[in-house]
């Protein structure tokens, strides 16, 4: 699979309009999102692993990396049985249209998280190299 579009355009038809508008709004964090085909699905990275998208039978979800420590001030991120990933479940497009507001503010709360995490680790870096 050469790339996330071409995984997208090979979901049906309902999966793959949802897939098609939750990569448009994570590609809307910023320009330095960058997408690839990791574990069988589209990963998007932006200082770090951010979320992925996952095809369901009666829909697909977009699961957040960093999911446990977001705020879910929205009440959207569902824990399944799982330590650190959170994830919002769209069985319709219509549904994911109601909850736009809402899942774009996650993903820009997630990517200013890993933007932290990031800094914190270089900076953390940078004070093992001058006590060396």
């Amino acid at each position: 699979m050469d790339s996330v579009q071409a995984y997208i355009a090979e979901r049906p038809k309902s999966q793959a309009q949802i897939m098609s508008v939750l990569r448009s709004m994570i590609l809307d964090v910023g320009p330095h999102v960058q997408e690839k085909i990791s574990y069988t699905v589209p990963f998007f990275y932006f200082h770090g692993p951010l979320c992925y998208l996952s095809p369901k039978f009666d829909g697909a979800y977009i699961g957040l990396v960093r999911g446990h420590e977001l705020s879910n001030e929205q009440g959207l991120l569902e824990i399944k049985d799982r330590k650190y990933i959170r994830s919002i479940h769209f069985h319709s497009l219509a549904e994911l249209h109601e909850k736009a507001d809402a899942v774009r503010h996650i993903l820009n709360e997630a990517a200013i998280l890993n933007e932290h995490h990031d800094q914190q680790k270089k900076k953390a870096n940078e004070a093992r190299r001058r006590t060396r």
